[in-house]
């Protein structure tokens, strides 16, 4: 059993989640009194509530940092850092830590080496000698390919021997200028060097598992009854949570207190490739193919520019030292809020925290994150060609927290998309049917800065983009001309307090709502309030900001069109593009291991159809058994 979901499915879990609780789900005032908070002597804030109705309790540390707070060179460190914080410490993960040094060491000075090479050797370059010596690998006989197995050491040291003993080069080496050698320098020769440093990584890697246990963390949490164990990474934070038995209440002290103190980042090379994997996987997804195309855009300046998994040439330079350094600073207890919420008592909450979280230093404070994007002064459009359906996706720049505005933006949001009722749901998606689904509306794609009031609509064929474009800015027009009812202000009130109410069923809703508020408002009981401040906004207050911002020289519009993709004379038929979708979400539930496992017997199979095929029906078999693909789609293997 594997402890990630989809992870695009957690980031939105967690971005979701934020959403909801900056929409106006508000908590009940007598809640707030139930709320006990203390600091450490080293910062860490704990927030608790007692909840007795079962034995269960929910866990949750959220760190200060997450995506925004990153720089050019080490996007997408926050969410590596997540994956990282599954591999043990000290204690956890290890039979005997002291004798995983040494490995941990080669591979880091290996690690160093492959990074320093691809820069010596240029993109362009390494491109090149990553197609050919794909090529090469394709090229082994059966024999080879039996003998090397899955070992990356064996094959990239049998590609090495074959590339040296090439006697002429090929042609598609040697016809392209400056590649093979320019000046002296052989950069094919520090290609088969890159390749061989990595082969010794995994083979090193392999020698290290002897020592370690693998995922001791997640099989100790369920081994002792927890549930719903998960992390997600947001723009804006990063948060770990889990459900516990109640008289478990101290293994999770222990457990966690652990990994934010001595974290060992061991499998760190593999597990960056991972991650890779996940950011090219995303670059193959349509949502994500727009939505960075859309941010990189609306935004100039601000570090929501770019996306959570970060851009991929970062990716490939971020070494063990940096993510240690980046966990020291921001994983410190002085940048962390810990809330805890079930059948516990407040004062042992505070005596274990005293005895787990207490000796961990503080850390000195993160550098503040100051850059603010500047005003737009006129309407921004980007467009990416992909062969999903077409999309639209229309941002208006606004404020966020503190400023008064942001809470009519929260009304307006629930007035455009707030249920079966609201004005878009019933205007452009039943009156019209000009969409596939009723509009989006939410605030994003973070909640710390100044962000985005964003639209998201896919055309329901016939209908075209700029229709359903036109269409949504004509009820955005209506905002600033004509005043909103007085019973759609009271529904909207309605949904508040429906909302608050629900939010105190369970000790994750409560868990999330105090710790998020601590991190955006600065203090929890900001949100008892907000309810309330949201329930005084008046029509004139919405008229006059839509009037204010909802401008064409304030927006940023983005669409998706729809290109033909070809696979030899035809396209892949929609069965099969469904079967390709669940291949992928199966493949994004297995261990680190396995998904390497997977990516480099694709690489080996390489151009050979056979061999493709053999195990694409093998993976098929493994999917359907794991439920993600249905037996009346077997037709359309």
């Amino acid at each position: 059993m594997n402890h990630r979901i989809n992870p695009r499915v957690r980031r939105g879990l967690v971005i979701a989640l934020a959403f909801l609780l900056l929409a106006g789900l508000g908590l009940a005032q007598s809640l707030e009194d139930k709320v006990r908070e203390f600091d450490l002597d080293n910062g860490m804030k704990f927030l608790v509530v007692e909840r007795h109705e079962a034995p269960v309790v929910l866990g949750a540390i959220v760190f200060n940092v997450g995506s925004a707070n990153e720089w050019p060179n080490v996007t997408g460190i926050s969410h590596l850092l997540e994956h990282m914080m599954f591999k043990g410490t000290k204690m956890v993960g290890t039979t005997d830590y002291e004798k995983e040094i040494p490995y941990i060491r080669k591979t880091d000075e290996l690690g160093e080496q492959t990074i320093l090479l691809r820069k010596e050797i240029g993109e362009w370059r390494f491109v090149r000698f990553q197609d050919f010596g794909k090529e090469v690998i394709t090229g082994f006989t059966d024999e080879e390919k039996e003998r090397i197995g899955t070992s990356r050491y064996e094959q990239n040291r049998l590609l090495a021997e074959k590339v040296r003993a090439m006697d002429p080069l090929p042609e598609s080496l040697t016809a392209v200028p400056f590649l093979v050698e320019d000046e002296g320098v052989n950069y094919l020769e520090k290609y088969l060097a890159y390749e061989v440093a990595w082969g010794e990584i995994a083979r090193i890697l392999d020698e290290q598992r002897e020592y370690m246990v693998k995922d001791e963390l997640w099989e100790t949490y369920m081994n002792n009854g927890s549930r719903f164990l998960n992390a997600g990474t947001s723009t804006d934070f990063t948060m770990y949570f889990a459900y516990i038995p109640a008289n478990r209440l101290e293994l999770w002290m222990v457990l966690e207190s652990d990994r934010m103190d001595t974290p060992i980042f061991r499998e760190f090379w593999s597990e960056r490739d991972v991650v890779m994997e996940e950011r090219r996987l995303g670059e193959n997804d349509p949502d994500d193919v727009l939505s960075e195309a859309f941010h990189s855009v609306a935004f100039t300046a601000s570090p929501y520019n770019w996306p959570v998994v970060g851009w991929m040439s970062d990716l490939q330079t971020i070494d063990r030292q940096e993510l240690a350094d980046y966990h020291r600073t921001y994983y410190a207890p002085n940048n962390a809020t810990a809330v805890v919420v079930g059948d516990i008592d407040a004062d042992q909450v505070r005596q274990m925290a005293e005895k787990y979280f207490g000796p961990i230093p503080a850390q000195a404070p993160p550098p503040p994150v100051e850059t603010r994007e500047p005003d737009q002064r006129g309407e921004r459009r980007v467009t990416v060609e992909h062969t999903a359906n077409p999309k639209l996706m229309m941002g208006f720049h606004k404020p966020t927290f503190p400023h008064p505005d942001n809470l009519v933006f929260q009304v307006m949001q629930s007035l455009l998309t707030g249920g079966r009722t609201s004005r878009l749901y019933t205007s452009i998606f039943e009156e019209q049917q000009l969409t596939a689904e009723a509009p989006r509306v939410y605030a994003g794609p973070g909640q710390r800065y100044d962000n985005l009031l964003m639209i998201e609509a896919e055309p329901r064929h016939p209908h075209t983009l700029e229709e359903v474009e036109k269409a949504i800015l004509a009820e955005m027009d209506k905002l600033k001309t004509e005043q909103v009812t007085d019973r759609e202000l009271q529904r909207i009130k309605n949904q508040i307090d429906a909302q608050r109410i629900r939010q105190m069923g369970s000790n994750i809703g409560i868990a999330f709502q105090l710790a998020i508020g601590q991190l955006y408002l600065g203090d929890y009981r900001a949100m008892f309030r907000m309810s309330d401040q949201l329930k005084k906004v008046k029509a004139e207050d919405i008229q006059r900001v839509a009037s204010q911002y909802l401008i064409p020289q304030n927006r940023t519009v983005g669409y998706r069109i729809k290109i033909e993709e070809k696979t030899g004379a035809e396209g892949p038929t929609e069965e099969q593009k469904a079967m390709r979708e669940a291949m992928m979400k199966y493949i994004q539930t297995l261990s680190p291991e396995e998904q390497m496992a997977i990516f480099q017997k694709f690489q080996q199979a390489g151009k050979d159809p056979a061999a493709r095929e053999a195990f694409i029906k093998e993976l098929v078999e493994r999917a359907r058994a794991a439920g993600f693909i249905k037996s009346e789609e077997k037709k359309e293997e």
